[in-house]
């Protein structure tokens, strides 16, 4: 959040399971020329990779999608055994929450990853200035007819866009 109260970006950081992490770095070697590929270069690839789907991002003003800028902020690094993603991800246009009900949620359109905010680690508001605005983290409430057609799909068949969605958390931002 800016100083003057306006969101401008959201930053995100992916922390992926051991065994994610492992094959993830398996690959990364067994594809690289000379098999020299680290770390440092899972970021730029799946940074790439991740912009025609807005960064597994959605990002509402008063109901409505808005729209991202394009990633240029993001690295890759080891805590422990584990893989980790971090990014900033601009709004195209920066969003006064103060006057607007801003939400976002974070999962893959394509297939089905759970995809939670740890409890410990909430998500938090980064600001230059004192801020009346905190984020609340509302958990996914799917319906019995949502598992019904997330299970009705069949193998390998690409689920359709809101799936994802309908089993996502959601972030809502509240300002006083």
């Amino acid at each position: 959040m800016s100083a003057d109260g306006l969101i401008s970006a959201i930053e995100e950081e992916w922390l992926f399971d051991d065994l994610y992490s492992a094959a993830v770095l398996d690959g990364l070697k067994n594809d690289s020329p000379g098999k020299t590929a680290g770390v440092g270069d899972f970021a730029p690839d799946v940074i790439k990779n991740l912009g025609p789907y807005g960064y597994f991002m959605r990002i509402t003003v008063d109901g409505r999608p808005i729209q991202l800028n394009t990633v240029t902020e993001y690295k890759s690094e080891m805590k422990g055994q584990q893989l980790q993603l971090s990014f900033t991800a601009p709004l195209a246009r920066p969003i006064d929450p103060a006057r607007h009900a801003v939400s976002f949620s974070v999962y893959d359109p394509t297939y089905y990853i759970h995809m939670v905010h740890r409890p410990e680690d909430p998500p938090a508001i980064r600001s230059k200035g004192k801020t009346p605005c905190r984020a609340h983290v509302e958990p996914a409430n799917p319906s019995a007819e949502d598992f019904a057609r997330a299970f009705a799909l069949d193998r390998g068949a690409s689920p359709q866009d809101d799936l994802g969605y309908l089993f996502a958390e959601t972030v809502h931002i509240r300002c006083e």
